[in-house]
């Protein structure tokens, strides 16, 4: 505001100066009467000047104050938007805290709460673990005792022999031939066409000693000279096997030696050369999974026996049954021909009553009395 006074200043001097200048020549070139006209109009332009001046001055102040009043509804305006801002950003802040801290301790809750019944679980499986252990303690001073450890395993071979055949399919603590110095845990009893027993012998084995040192092993080493220990006693059991049990014809030509354990049997199975050495005793190693499954084979085997059994005493029925037939057969022709025989002579006796009835047309009929009179007395005679 201040430059467009100094800007109005500076033009109401330079027309006062031009005016000076300008009457000066005039008054130095004219005479006074032109002189005198000449500095009445300078007078009244000075006169408009100042009046314009003045206006100017007084649109300027009133464009001052009405700048200054912009300025103060703008600096108003601008302290409002500012102070609404400040309350908005700080509401937001206040909600979002809150939000936050609502979800984070929720989440938190739920995560001490996971936490918590984690630990729960993992202090229930360290007891667990601690029971466990204990009771595998336990179970290696039970099977420490080689009569309670085979014990064992035949408990566990004959639940899966009840499970899988039928009672009278299989026999405890069988002499499988007089030849044999042994009784065998369990035999199998299988078909024959001749209605002899052959024996399938199944005995139970467990060198628990060898197999707790194979997985008890800390190194390669000790692994390999436990697995060498563990075939050794495999061996010595397959051999016990071998010249007790099988005897054929009254057993197969080949025994089941049942391991109980899983873990066991596949440790054996790892080792070729014992597994040539089985082969060549004729002694099938069987786990309880493998075993399970060679009974199934076995019980397939005698429903199929059973069924050509049946088949065969349908067979008998039937041929019982065609005789039967072949004499109702011929029963049934000699009835035909006797009722073939009746039915001639019934056809022979009507045409003779055709043949009696033609001929007594020619006879004179009489009265009924008379007929009745004459068939009377011949009846009384």
């Amino acid at each position: 505001m201040t430059d467009i006074l100094i800007i109005i200043a500076i033009v109401v001097g330079s027309a006062c100066l031009v005016a000076t200048i300008f009457v000066g020549l005039k008054v130095k070139n004219s005479s006074a009467a032109q002189n005198e006209k000449w500095l009445e109009e300078i007078s009244r332009e000075l006169i408009k000047l100042e009046a314009a001046s003045g206006e100017a001055s007084r649109l300027v102040q009133a464009q001052e104050a009405r700048i200054n009043d912009l300025k103060r509804k703008l600096d108003d305006d601008l302290k409002y938007i500012s102070d609404s801002t400040a309350r908005g950003v700080e509401n937001i802040r206040i909600m979002v805290e809150e939000k936050l801290s609502a979800t984070l301790d929720g989440k938190l809750s739920q995560s001490y709460s996971v936490i918590n019944q984690q630990l729960e679980k993992v202090y229930r499986g360290i007891g667990e673990v601690n029971s466990l252990a204990a009771s595998v303690t336990d179970i290696k001073k039970l099977f420490s005792n080689v009569k309670l450890r085979g014990t064992w395993g035949e408990v566990q071979l004959g639940a899966l022999l009840s499970q899988m055949l039928a009672p009278n399919q299989y026999a405890s603590s069988v002499k499988v031939d007089a030849r044999s110095d042994g009784m065998v845990d369990f035999a199998v009893r299988l078909p024959s066409r001749d209605e002899r027993t052959v024996w399938l012998p199944i005995d139970s084995k467990f060198p628990i000693e060898e197999y707790a040192r194979l997985v008890d092993a800390a190194d390669r080493e000790q692994a390999n000279a436990a697995l060498k220990r563990l075939a050794q006693a495999v061996k010595l059991q397959a051999d016990s096997i071998a010249s007790k049990y099988i005897f054929p014809p009254s057993t197969t030509d080949f025994a089941v030696m049942y391991l109980p354990l899983e873990g066991l049997y596949a440790e054996i199975t790892k080792l070729p050369e014992l597994d040539g050495y089985l082969r060549k005793r004729r002694v099938l190693a069987c786990g309880p999974t493998n075993l399970s499954a060679l009974l199934s084979t076995l019980q397939t085997g005698f429903k199929t026996v059973a069924i050509e059994k049946r088949s065969g005493e349908l067979w008998q029925l039937l041929s019982a049954f065609k005789v039967q037939f072949d004499k109702f057969t011929a029963i049934l022709e000699k009835t035909g021909k006797k009722l073939q025989e009746a039915q001639n002579t019934i056809e022979e006796a009507g045409r003779r009553t055709r043949t009696i009835s033609n001929k007594l047309r020619t006879v004179a009929d009489i009265g009924e009395d008379e007929a009745e009179n004459l068939l009377s007395d011949g009846n009384g005679e």
